[in-house]
């Protein structure tokens, strides 16, 4: 009997520990590559790890139930593996624990789902049917009832302790140390990327798949640090920034009233002469930024909306930023900034609440006046995209024509939020608007003898030609109101166009440096008035610093360190930071996922760049713990001693 145990056990533990290993291996042939080797024997004893303690668990249930389990678990771990995958090549990043609860919105994206499967994904069945195979091999045979069970309290406290030794010592081969020649306060050792997780792509390189997942539940479930200390820090790091000084950009916008449109998916190859002619003119006419990012943060539009809207950074370890603190005190949004000067504020979006709580966030949290979503519009019910993935995407033209009669009437000055949804994906004959639009779209491309793309990018310029219709439309009618003159419009993309494969937008779009992973979440920016003078401005900045960028321009009363977006006007060096951790300056990039470092100034060093990053990195956690202690609503007397204090730091 004995023998049959220990056979039995040895047999499950180098199963276990062999369908770990190879996931593991097939996720790195498949995403990250093997081309640092080094990390496997760090990740090898995390495996093993984890094997003792899947091991000890099944050795806690009845004989009834070990088949069973066993089988689940290996099919719960391959998924996890399959998915992260999956959504790597769909959104060009890894999920978190904490989005899991909002799996029904993703039905939406099942269409990209099947373009990216490959052949290597069949080889994630492998661990699941092997199972299968060994679970109707011993579903025959007749094992004695107590073969798995612990045989006293000696052997169950070994067991455990075999398996948190091994953790343990997987834990102590990490390295504490940190190799920089710049003096900095913000230096990451390898144990730090482990302990915070803040680069999911490096964090899965270094220690696994299954560590990430360890570490991301880990830190979702619970902080690792007091509040009070949360909050001493956030202070200690505001007081190291500059203060914002008046520019020659400061108020030129004062007592206007503004239209800031983030457009659906708007990428740079949508600015056409023929395909998009209003876009096209207001980006010759009017200031236009070829160096704006929206980079893809954890949850697309709702993020870039919520940076742009409060200048911080999404929480990366929640659900959803905008629902999970929909009771936070954000008294420096932009609709609250604006309402401090006089101005009455709207927001406008043609979809409903099936993906966000647009309908609370915004009038409750962001303190818009009035929001005026698509049902109130009469344009969709949200019973009409409850269930199901299917979405016929709204009129961004109808939308345009029911906000501009409600704009009409109101009191001046306000300021108008627009959200567009036309542009969405698919781009295929499923998409509605794009199925109207597409016959026009051709027509252009035959009567100028232009080649023919990729059918997803008719399908995709059929979308944003609605958007240049609205646009059109809004013009025109400002212009027929005798308003243009004291209207300054702002458009800009939400993120790039990710509903195409990023190899069909590296061959259509000239622009964009070929397939860089950075350079595209490039996308358009343009403020617009008829009195404004042309200019192309290559400021590099992106979608948290509108909001300081608009209070500049405009001269709205913001404490510009009370917020992690920076004033491209102002004389603080900017930054566009991605969700994965990379860092692009004037300077510098440094592309987390290759570990490389491209240099555009003679005077940096590859350790300047890191020691920028690595600040960045910082800022991002500091933001997190902002939000997790809801740190605006913390009485002001309590940190105008702070806040107030010239800082004795440059930027970088």
């Amino acid at each position: 009997m004995k023998h049959i145990k220990k056979n039995f056990i040895i047999f499950l533990y180098i199963f276990i520990l062999s369908a770990l290993l190879f996931l593991e291996l097939l996720f790195r042939v498949s995403i990250i590559g093997l081309n640092r080797p080094e990390y496997l024997i760090q990740i090898f004893l995390f495996v093993n790890a984890y094997t003792l303690f899947i091991l000890f668990f099944l050795r806690l249930l009845p004989r009834h139930l070990l088949r069973t389990a066993l089988l689940l678990i290996i099919f719960v771990v391959t998924f996890i593996y399959f998915a992260q995958d999956m959504y790597y090549r769909i959104f060009n990043g890894f999920f978190s624990f904490s989005i899991t609860g909002d799996a029904l919105a993703g039905v939406t994206f099942i269409g990209r789902f099947k373009k990216k499967i490959e052949w290597i994904h069949m080889l994630y069945l492998i661990p699941p049917i092997v199972s299968i195979c060994l679970f109707r091999y011993y579903k025959n045979q007749d094992l004695p009832k107590r073969i798995f069970f612990f045989k006293n309290v000696w052997d169950f406290a070994l067991s455990m302790f075999i398996g948190v030794a091994l953790m343990a010592l997987a834990n102590l081969t990490i390295s504490r140390t940190t190799v920089s020649a710049v003096e900095s306060p913000y230096t990451y050792s390898d144990y730090d990327l482990y302990k915070e997780n803040y680069s999911p792509y490096r964090s899965i390189d270094k220690f696994g798949v299954f560590t990430y997942l360890q570490r991301d539940i880990a830190i979702s479930v619970a902080e690792d640090i007091e509040k009070n200390d949360m909050y001493q820090k956030i202070n200690d790091y505001f007081f190291e920034q500059i203060d914002h000084e008046s520019n020659d950009k400061t108020n030129i916008f004062e007592d206007k009233n503004f239209i800031m449109i983030m457009a659906e998916s708007f990428d740079t190859y949508a600015l056409d002469p023929s395909l998009t002619p209003n876009l096209y003119e207001m980006a010759e006419n009017g200031w236009s930024y070829d160096r704006f990012y929206s980079p893809l943060y954890y949850r697309n539009t709702a993020d870039t909306e919520f940076m742009s809207q409060t200048g911080l950074y999404p929480h990366n370890h929640v659900e959803l930023t905008m629902d999970a603190f929909q009771d936070n005190a954000f008294p420096q949004s932009l609709p609250r900034l604006f309402a401090n000067e006089g101005y009455d504020t709207y927001s406008f979006h043609n979809y409903t609440d099936y993906f966000y709580p647009r309908s609370v966030f915004h009038p409750e949290t962001l303190g818009y006046n009035e929001y005026f979503g698509s049902e109130r519009l009469g344009m969709l019910d949200e019973d009409d995209t409850k269930f199901g993935g299917k979405h016929q995407w709204q009129s961004d033209l109808e939308l345009m024509e029911k906000t501009v009669d409600i704009l009409l009437d109101k009191e001046e000055p306000y300021f108008s939020y627009i959200l567009t949804v036309s542009g969405h994906l698919p781009y295929d004959d499923s998409h509605q608007i794009a199925n109207k639009n597409l016959p026009f779209i051709k027509a252009v491309f035959e009567e100028q003898n232009r080649e023919i793309p990729d059918e997803s990018v008719l399908y995709y310029h059929a979308t944003q030609y609605e958007l240049d219709l609205a646009v059109g439309y809004l013009l025109d009618s400002l212009e027929a109101a005798g308003k243009a003159d004291d209207t300054i419009i702002m458009i800009y993309g939400d993120h790039y166009a990710y509903g195409m494969d990023r190899e069909v937008i590296a061959a259509y779009d000239e622009s964009k440096r070929d397939n860089d992973a950075l350079d595209i979440q490039r996308v358009p920016m343009i403020i617009y008035n008829p009195d404004l003078d042309p200019m192309t401005d290559n400021s590099l900045f992106a979608s948290i610093d509108i909001l300081p960028t608009v209070a500049n321009l405009f001269g709205l009363d913001l404490n510009h360190n009370h917020v992690f977006g920076q004033d491209i006007y102002g004389d603080t060096a900017n930054a566009v930071s991605f969700s994965n951790g990379s860092l692009l300056t004037d300077d510098f990039a440094y592309d987390i996922e290759k570990d490389a470092v491209s240099l555009f100034n003679d005077m940096m060093t590859r350790d300047d760049a890191m020691a920028a990053t690595n600040e960045y990195i910082y800022r991002r956690k500091m933001n997190n713990w902002l939000l997790t202690i809801d740190y605006y609503a913390i009485p002001k007397a309590r940190k105008d001693t702070v806040f107030f204090r010239r800082s004795r730091f440059q930027p970088l």
